[in-house]
């Protein structure tokens, strides 16, 4: 006699908690390689720290702007992935949680995505690419170096690598600790 196999087992909260826990430390790796990458690039391709020397009046205040939010940005980035996978972490609010692992996602897939775009369109004959910008403008210099143009592109490439982990850290722990129900008492 043929029988039907038996059903999966449900997924336990234990083991929604240990799936989280792995995404959340896969996207600190991610984190981490990351982090190496620029200083990698750093010390090869710019070779000197950037300053806002070259501007003026108002653009002053914009670059000093950006960097500001670039450097929160790094810094929830850093400490996001930790907080989705340890128990401290549980003391942020879910919410805050969720919407900066989504916003991360986002953000980093933008920009990897646009950035491989960009250089998939040089690469097929599109000399300003997407953004219209030559690569002497992109790079620096008309004839970029064999690593220069692999940094690149490796950069592009690991930034939808990175949305890809957090989107994964977020779905995961949305999973693992869903909303809690809201009772409805008439």
């Amino acid at each position: 006699m043929i029988t039907a196999p038996a059903p999966a087992p449900a997924r336990t909260t234990r083991t929604s908690v240990g799936i989280s826990r792995r995404a959340a430390y896969a996207a600190f790796g991610w984190v981490l390689i990351f982090v190496a990458w620029h200083v990698v690039w750093f010390f090869t391709v710019f070779r000197f720290p950037q300053s806002s020397a070259h501007f003026h009046g108002a653009a002053v205040v914009l670059y000093w702007a950006v960097d500001a939010i670039t450097d929160v940005m790094w810094a929830v980035g850093i400490v996001l992935p930790l907080a989705l996978g340890r128990p401290w972490g549980r003391r942020v609010p879910r919410w805050m949680l969720l919407w900066a692992a989504w916003t991360g996602c986002a953000l980093l897939g933008a920009r990897g995505i646009a950035g491989v775009a960009d250089e998939a369109a040089r690469a097929i004959g599109f000399s300003g690419g997407l953004t219209g910008m030559p690569i002497a403008q992109v790079m620096g210099t008309a004839h970029p170096s064999a690593w220069m143009s692999f940094a690149g592109a490796a950069t592009e490439v690991l930034f939808v690598a990175g949305a890809l982990m957090f989107g994964l850290a977020a779905l995961a722990y949305q999973r693992a600790f869903p909303r809690p129900a809201v009772s409805s008492t008439s």
